[in-house]
């Protein structure tokens, strides 16, 4: 059950929509909200504050002038925050933290059901075009799931769940099925990518969902079925079945990585996260 839920801040346009989400589900629950503003000072302390007098002083001035200027931001941030869930009656508290923006969201979500997050959020407020890796991070080493929202509300009614048999997988379907966000009557497709287009990768897949069925029912969920879909790019695959069946939103876990490759999302999820239009569950 969510009695709790931790709304990452950020002046990208999704924040709003993540903050309508996250206040659904509150009202649904009877839970509580925690807006959240990073004041990250990690991107713009001088990378060296010793030298001569002249560097140091304008090293610090300038260190000082965009502090303030994320400290502003981020007074906004919470002012719009506050003034959306005001209107609700939703039972809420604003804060704003300074300091590393993945510790700081990661350190709240120990003590949160649930993270809401916008999917073009940067959390450099002095830099808000900047890429960072702050959203996988906190993704894959928070220890509460996330709902990362793209630029649309749309009411939950139907979930594509992609299952795979892998842990990650796995711990986004319990981390779903646990917290319960849309309730039991929801329709839920579970979907599998083949490897290949032998029968016995098929049979295969098909009983990797039937394991995950399995589970299902036992939480009580009825509406489900189940679909082996022809082997190609998950992410192109995922995508395509969303839009043939309309769902309101994908489960999926947040696989590693190559360091080499990309400190960040696994390549299916950052694909779907860039690419879809549709809000995705996930868990660390």
């Amino acid at each position: 059950m969510i009695k709790r839920i931790l709304v990452a801040l950020d002046p990208d346009e999704d924040t709003p929509i993540a903050t309508q989400y996250a206040i659904a589900l509150a009202k649904k629950f009877d839970a509580s909200l925690t807006g959240l503003a990073v004041v990250d000072t990690s991107n713009i302390y001088p990378t060296s504050i010793v030298g001569e007098i002249d560097s140091t002083h304008h090293a610090r001035n300038l260190w000082e002038e965009l502090s303030e200027e994320s400290r502003n931001v981020a007074k906004k941030l919470l002012a719009r925050f506050k003034s959306s869930v005001d209107e609700t009656g939703v039972r809420y508290t604003a804060i704003k933290k300074e300091g590393a923006s993945y510790d700081r969201i990661i350190e709240g979500m120990k003590y949160h059901d649930l993270l809401v997050a916008g999917r073009d959020s940067h959390f450099f407020y002095n830099e808000p075009k900047r890429e960072t890796k702050t959203l996988a991070m906190v993704v894959k080493h928070g220890v509460s799931p996330t709902l990362v929202i793209t630029n649309e509300y749309r009411e939950i009614k139907k979930v594509l769940v992609a299952f795979d048999g892998s842990a990650a997988a796995a711990r986004s379907l319990k981390g779903f099925v646990q917290l319960m966000p849309y309730g039991k009557d929801i329709e839920i497709e579970l979907i599998h990518i083949s490897s290949g287009d032998e029968d016995e990768q098929t049979e295969s897949a098909e009983s990797v969902l039937e394991l995950a069925e399995y589970y299902l029912m036992e939480h009580n969920f009825k509406n489900i079925t189940k679909k082996v879909l022809e082997n190609g790019k998950p992410s192109d695959r995922i995508l395509e079945r969303q839009k043939e069946t309309d769902a309101d939103l994908i489960v999926l876990g947040a696989h590693s990585v190559s360091a080499i490759r990309r400190m960040t999302f696994g390549s299916t999820t950052h694909d779907l996260i860039t690419k879809t239009d549709t809000p995705l569950f996930l868990s660390p």
